[in-house]
């Protein structure tokens, strides 16, 4: 009786409105985090920014997207987050592409001219980035697609026991640097060694090098002011190929409107970003002089002629970076003028409009 009450006699009771019938709500939206893989330690200023963009990717879609982060390169490191990335191993991650030899080679461009402004540098590279139709070709084919930037800051030398004021003083160093630091430091007679900024701790400590091209964060977020004393204010430029990336499947299986708010999302990561480390910059200087957990650094200040010099045989290494680009078959000319043009427009916003941040807090 009750099969034939279920079967015959319910929907005709329910069409008669004799008998209500609960209805399943609409479902819920499902949140999706996406794998994020970062080399650093959680700590820092880059990676508190990884934390602001977490919580804004949750707040601005609702609950529906977030980070899931792996820290200290548990998922991937530095060497092989692009691979890794391009493989589908992380949807998101921290990438440096001078550690995959080839990949990204117009993104190296960024890298090119000695400059230390951090908001001018990381809009122009975020710019190139996200328009310049060989940078754009090249993320295609890597199956990564650009989502922000950050920045190093200007570069400083650290070093373990011997504090670098002069030319002479770098005369038989062995140092860690990469890029255009590394024909500007042998230029002036030292040794130079490649290795990513995790393992340059145990480096120093050991004594395998003397020193490393750094930036204040960096010396504070890895502890290097537990192995070395000394850190020589170069100011030189910052590296700015050097950003976060999306696996471009994890981009394409996104909705149109997640995809717009990760759009939206990578550039004002970027504006953060800089924001965060143009304002940490001095402060951090003067808690790596006041001490940290009872280890001071000393601060160098170089000659002049040094720093001139060094700026002025990095900057020469800009054909080295053309040679390769030209290798790849990009237009090596075409996208270092895009680059310098972009420079040359962020320059010009901020000597007119102040930064963001400025105007923001005004």
């Amino acid at each position: 009786m009750k099969r034939l009450l279920s079967g015959f006699l319910m929907p005709a009771l329910v069409a008669a409105g004799l008998v209500t019938v609960a209805l399943p709500a609409p479902a819920e939206a499902q949140m999706r985090e996406l794998r994020f893989a970062e080399f650093g330690p959680n700590r820092g200023t880059r990676a508190a920014a990884l934390e602001w963009l977490d919580q804004e990717m949750r707040d601005r879609s609702g609950g529906t997207l977030g980070l899931n982060i792996t820290w200290g390169g548990a998922l991937l490191g530095a060497k092989t987050a692009a691979q890794g990335l391009s493989d589908g191993v992380a949807d998101m991650a921290s990438i440096v592409p001078v550690y995959a030899p080839g990949q990204l080679v117009a993104y190296e461009v960024v890298d090119t001219i000695q400059f230390g402004d951090e908001w001018v540098g990381m809009m122009a590279t975020y710019e190139l980035m996200t328009t310049n139709e060989a940078a754009l070709a090249e993320q295609k084919k890597a199956n990564i697609k650009y989502f922000g930037n950050y920045t190093t800051g200007p570069t400083q030398l650290l070093m373990r026991d011997t504090p670098v004021a002069t030319a002479a003083d770098l005369d038989g160093k062995t140092i860690r640097a990469t890029g255009a630091f590394v024909p500007a430091l042998e230029a002036k007679g030292a040794s130079t060694v490649s290795m990513s900024q995790p393992k340059v701790y145990e480096a120093i400590s050991n004594g395998s090098v003397d020193g490393s091209t750094t930036y204040y964060y960096v010396a504070k977020a890895y502890k290097h002011y537990e192995v070395a004393d000394y850190i020589t204010a170069l100011d030189m430029g910052q590296v700015l190929a050097f950003g976060i990336g999306m696996n471009m499947n994890t981009y394409m299986s996104l909705t149109p409107e997640q995809q717009a708010l990760v759009d939206e999302l990578g550039r004002d990561f970027t504006v953060y970003m800089a924001e965060k480390m143009y304002t940490s910059r001095t402060e951090t200087r003067a808690e790596l002089e006041a001490g940290i957990d009872g280890h001071k650094i000393e601060i160098v200040e170089p000659t002049a002629e040094l720093r001139a010099a060094l700026v002025k045989v990095a900057n020469e290494d800009v054909a080295s970076w053309k040679e390769k680009a030209s290798e790849k078959g990009l237009d090596a000319g075409g996208v270092y003028d895009a680059f310098a043009a972009l420079v040359d427009k962020y320059t010009a916003a901020r000597d007119a409009d102040g930064y963001p941040w400025d105007v923001k807090s005004n």
